[in-house]
């Protein structure tokens, strides 16, 4: 009986060992935004609260300052809703990284249709499985429902897990990361 036990629980440890982890370790990311301190129509935070929206998310330093791009998935945005400086508190400027967002600097963050809040890596594994080169950006397409890897054509559903839907067997779903949000600070990590 003890052996037959001992049997079944190293089956059942081999199993797990070889499922595919839900949450990627592969690249760093620890991204950190806190909504209360920016006007609440932004494109990211939108993104949170509305299932079936995302957003594209991309720091970028322009005079000194960090700024997040943001691309979403759908809808007629306005700048300031798209382009937000991070000059609202000094712990944005001057504690926060924003080196730590995944394989290139660049995140998919909102709110699926089914699975609630996620957050992806904004460049193609398969691509940076393939041949190792970091920079293979997704992009929106199919009217903002899917992504797609310029490169090799893959899409990928963020609301199905970030599954590629016109791959082969054997692609890689997109890198997601664990999320967090309390209304006030936005969370993403390894």
């Amino acid at each position: 009986m003890m052996r037959r036990l001992l049997y079944v629980l190293t089956a059942l440890l081999l199993a797990a060992c070889n499922a595919e982890q839900q949450y990627s370790t592969r690249y760093p990311c620890s991204f950190v935004f806190y909504a209360k301190d920016h006007i609440n129509t932004n494109a990211l935070t939108i993104s949170l609260s509305n299932p079936g929206q995302f957003v594209i998310v991309e720091p970028k330093q322009v005079s000194g300052l960090t700024h997040l791009m943001l691309t979403p998935n759908s809808g007629t945005w306005e700048t300031f809703q798209t382009d937000i400086p991070l000059s609202a508190s000094a712990i944005e400027n001057e504690r926060l990284s924003y080196d730590h967002m995944g394989a290139c600097k660049r995140l998919i963050i909102g709110t699926s249709n089914f699975n609630g809040l996620k957050a992806y890596d904004g460049q193609c594994p398969n691509c940076l499985e393939s041949d190792g080169a970091l920079w293979h950006p997704l992009s929106w397409t199919d009217k903002g429902q899917m992504l797609v890897c310029e490169h090799c054509q893959r899409k990928y559903n963020p609301h199905a897990e970030g599954v590629p839907v016109n791959g082969k067997e054997g692609d890689l779903r997109l890198m997601e990361y664990r999320i967090e949000y309390n209304g006030q600070r936005l969370y993403v990590h390894n």
